[in-house]
């Protein structure tokens, strides 16, 4: 394991001794050391579990008016610190942010951002709320909801805008650790 990975939950090992991750609805199978289509979630080198590589680190931080997220009933008039880290579990070639979030040059786009550094810097630039947002906190839960225990510490609130493409088990424990969520609709049916 990496210096800046840490072991993650929701996946199952298969009988031909690849892992199947069980955080979003895609299922990616990995041998060991390989990475799922978000790029960021890997089936250990050992082949006995999975791991979030890039933890603590993020792609970008900026200080936003919360109706940019945007949800205008939720701390109005307030400023959000936003942050995302590299990957994303969708591959919207339409996103604003697809140039980061489906870069493999993780290491030379982002910076260590810890999440207590995280929580400390929303409070001292005065703002109420931090968001995961610019790719899809599903991908880095486990640093996400590190990262919303700090703030809530701080008595800084959190949000998650999302696609919402994830499974039910972690999307229950996701939205547990957020006190507001925008759920970008990206694509649809008639069906």
């Amino acid at each position: 394991m990496g210096d800046d990975s840490v072991n993650v939950g929701y996946w199952t090992k298969l009988a031909d001794g690849r892992i199947e991750c069980r955080l979003c609805p895609r299922f990616c199978h990995m041998r060991p050391g390989y990475r799922g289509l978000c790029f960021v979630r890997r089936a250990r080198e050992d082949g006995e579990g999975m791991e979030l590589t890039g933890y603590g680190r993020s792609t970008g931080f900026c200080i936003d008016p919360i109706e940019k997220k945007p949800l205008n009933h939720f701390l109005p008039g307030s400023s959000v610190l936003s942050f995302g880290t590299a990957g994303c579990n969708l591959a919207c070639s339409f996103c604003q942010n697809h140039d980061i979030s489906k870069s493999r040059e993780v290491a030379a786009l982002s910076a260590y951002a810890m999440p207590e550094t995280i929580a400390r810097a929303a409070e001292r630039l005065g703002c109420a709320s931090v968001a995961y947002t610019y790719n899809d906190p599903v991908i880095f839960m486990e640093y996400a909801l590190d990262t919303a225990d700090a703030c809530r510490a701080k008595g800084v609130k959190n949000v998650a805008v999302t696609a919402g493409f994830v499974c039910d088990e972690p999307r229950k424990r996701l939205f547990a650790g957020m006190d507001a969520a925008n759920v970008d609709l990206k694509a649809f049916t008639e069906r």
